[in-house]
């Protein structure tokens, strides 16, 4: 018998069928809009949750560290300790950004007017020697005071702008400091009942779906663990490094803001390839600003030269293979994780890509090996007969 899909409608009955299919089609596309709202409101609001399972994905790191290395497995004190340190780096970074921030931007307002004038003397004696005109001179003088001014009261605009967008904001900024506390609350359950989660996952992944089936989403999630508990570990450590060398350089350099600049390239570099490069730019236009545009030259020579021994030396023995991708692919992801979800993406991307670059991998040779080729030479030659199991290398008859 035809399926009914496939046959013309020829009765009262057929007809009346093909109608109410067409208005339930028509409802659910009406409904289409509604529901991506109501699911967009409810993904919103589970957001404090994800935050917290992002939260305690990066905190089990150190809590699996401590806990193999301090409290032979004990996982309780573990995890009280991977919250103290990352308390502890929080209020670190706060505390060495915050007051030198301030610091170099009431010094540079300060000096703003002597900058203006040492500026203003360059320009006159280097138009000078030209033979410009006087009013030529005097009106880039002028133009060069009201600019300082206006930058200055401009600034002074600003500030009182953002003190009143922050008592303005003084309701959005409860709201996000009671997401906080859930993302918190969220990633201390995830972490203390880990085990039992896990093995509920697993039970359920067996009673929805074959056994076969089962083993290989699980095996795609163990593997997706692997490659970004790997990759998010190494490029924290390697973020450790980089601000550590930079921060024992400047001051051996002597240059300015050491602390705050040193946090700054070290937290950029979470990014990879461009991060150290966003975090540069700013650091040397802060010296530069300061008046000091040797220091800003030495540091971004420094830079340099802290980027190379991280690219060539310490970067690979920390991260390994944790991606297995090349250059390129890891340039795709900055670019599309970045251009999709911001900063974030940029630093989800390469993980995300290498998973799914072992997962094609796998598949290819998997595909590979059941037409007869070997995957090992891309499918250019058969597979090697495999031996017998009477057949012994050497042995004659």
């Amino acid at each position: 018998m035809k399926n009914w899909l496939d046959r013309t409608p020829r009765t009262a009955r057929d007809l009346l069928y093909l109608f109410a299919a067409a208005a339930v089609i028509w409802l659910v596309i009406g409904a289409l809009p509604g529901t991506a709202g109501g699911v967009g409101a409810v993904l919103g609001a589970l957001s404090p949750f994800a935050g917290g399972i992002a939260l305690a994905y990066v905190l089990d790191i150190p809590a699996r560290f401590y806990a193999e290395k301090l409290f032979r497995g004990k996982r309780a004190p573990a995890i009280v300790l991977a919250y103290l340190t990352a308390v502890a780096v929080l209020a670190a970074v706060i505390g060495l950004i915050v007051p030198q921030l301030i610091q170099s931007i009431s010094m540079f307002v300060n000096a703003l007017p002597a900058y203006l004038d040492n500026t203003a003397a360059f320009l006159t004696d280097l138009l000078g020697r030209f033979n410009a005109g006087t009013d030529l001179i005097a009106g880039l003088t002028a133009h060069l005071e009201e600019s300082g001014e206006q930058f200055q009261t401009a600034l002074g605009n600003a500030m009182s702008a953002v003190a009143s967008a922050a008592a303005a904001g003084a309701g959005a900024a409860a709201g996000r400091v009671v997401n906080a506390v859930v993302s918190l609350a969220a990633s201390i359950y995830l972490l203390a009942e880990k085990e039992p989660l896990l093995k509920a996952c697993r039970a359920l992944l067996r009673a929805l779906f074959p056994p076969r089936a089962a083993a290989g989403i699980q095996s795609v999630f163990q593997l997706a663990n692997r490659t970004f508990s790997g990759y998010i570990g190494g490029q924290l450590l390697d973020a450790l490094f980089v601000g550590v060398e930079t921060f024992i350089a400047m001051l051996i350099l002597q240059l300015n803001y050491a602390p705050m600049i040193a946090v700054l390239v070290a937290v950029t570099n979470i990014i990879p390839i461009a991060g150290p490069y966003i975090g540069a730019v700013p650091s040397a236009l802060l010296l530069l600003l300061s008046g000091e545009p040797l220091q800003a030259l030495i540091f971004c020579i420094l830079i340099l030269v802290i980027q190379q021994i991280d690219g060539n030396f310490i970067a690979p023995r920390i991260l390994g293979g944790a991606t297995g991708i090349s250059g390129l692919w890891v340039m795709v992801a900055i670019v599309v994780g970045g251009g999709l979800f911001g900063i974030a993406g940029m630093v989800i991307g390469v993980p995300v890509v290498a998973v799914l670059a072992a997962l094609l991998k796998q598949a290819v040779g998997a595909g590979l090996t059941a037409r007869g080729l070997d995957p090992a030479t891309g499918g250019e030659t058969p597979l090697a007969p495999e031996p017998e199991a009477g057949d012994q290398p050497g042995e004659t008859g």
